[in-house]
């Protein structure tokens, strides 16, 4: 493992972000989440659209992490709605501090824009690692996503939007 940078993303990372996704949550190993839950919470290849319009948007920031040429991981803030969207790192890149330093700069770009709390709606086995991040626990939230039920995690953090100290 090298040097991770991170970068805006472009459209054409689309397919990569996709990738990224589809992996993290075909490796979650948690009893938080049934087979069916994680099939139906992971993407079809068909969504590469989706990510595309998201990254030209305005609407979103979109980080990518790259490790010697690997995307490593990415984090969508999502600027209308105060919220992250997604953090998701490849499991080959997890524990290097990437979901943590793109969680840090989604932060960065939300006080620019002086957003003063931001959500996550976070899958339940993630609740920890937001905690360390000084988010705290603001209950659940059910979605259904192709029929099926998933429940996830609502997590919420204040931000210093005062620039002036």
């Amino acid at each position: 493992m090298g040097s991770v940078q991170y970068r805006e993303a472009k459209p054409s990372d689309s397919a990569t972000i996709l990738s990224l996704k589809q992996a993290a949550i075909g490796s979650i190993d948690s009893d938080q989440y049934t087979a069916a839950e994680l099939e139906a919470w992971r993407p079809d290849d068909d969504a590469v659209s989706a990510f595309e319009r998201a990254i030209e948007s305005e609407r979103f920031v979109v980080r990518l992490a790259v490790d010697d040429g690997d995307a490593a991981g990415y984090g969508v803030l999502n600027i209308p709605e105060n919220r992250i969207d997604a953090v998701f790192v490849h499991p080959d890149h997890r524990g290097q501090g990437i979901a943590s330093s793109l969680v840090g700069q989604l932060e960065l770009q939300a006080q620019m824009h002086g957003i003063p709390e931001l959500k996550i709606v976070a899958s339940l086995n993630a609740k920890s690692f937001y905690s360390s991040l000084n988010y705290w626990d603001f209950g659940t939230e059910t979605r259904t996503i192709d029929g099926v039920d998933v429940e996830f995690a609502i997590m919420r953090k204040t931000l210093d939007t005062d620039w002036s100290r």
